[in-house]
């Protein structure tokens, strides 16, 4: 029963990270993971966790997931299910809807917010998830025409 509950304490702390020096550009990142991100991402991020942009990393595009720590950079569209903390080395510019929201002292914020609803999120999720683009199927070599 030990090796169990060790494997599962491993699997909780799973986050995929983009650490301080890498840059993706024009990026997707689907994950049901945490994420935490130091380095620099451009484009979309859809997590069932939590996002975590450290004080060096810097987002530009859009979000949707459950919870964020902000101490860095956002630029974009930002939807959170339940709480963004936008720490006191946060710089916000763009579109926020969340459920809850705490600022720190210091935190800067250029933009828009709306707070929602667990359902409104609910919806807004479904819609992000179905935007995502799917695997593209393969073409079908056009036929030669028959004589």
């Amino acid at each position: 029963m030990a090796e169990k509950n060790s494997s599962q304490q491993a699997h909780a702390h799973e986050i995929t990270r983009i650490p301080v020096g890498t840059e993706l550009r024009a990026a997707i990142l689907l994950s049901e993971k945490d994420v935490r991100i130091d380095g620099s991402f451009i484009g979309d991020i859809f997590t069932s966790g939590k996002l975590i942009i450290g004080e060096t990393g810097h987002l530009c595009g859009n979000i949707c997931c459950k919870n964020a720590d902000i101490y860095g950079r956002i630029d974009g569209d930002v939807i959170i299910g339940d709480t963004l903390m936008l720490q006191g080395t946060c710089v916000f510019k763009g579109l926020l809807q969340t459920h809850k929201l705490s600022v720190e002292s210091g935190a800067r914020f250029n933009g828009t917010c709306k707070i929602i609803t667990q359902e409104e999120y609910q919806k807004i999720e479904e819609e992000f998830k179905g935007s995502s683009p799917e695997k593209e199927t393969p073409k079908e070599t056009p036929k030669e025409p028959t004589k």
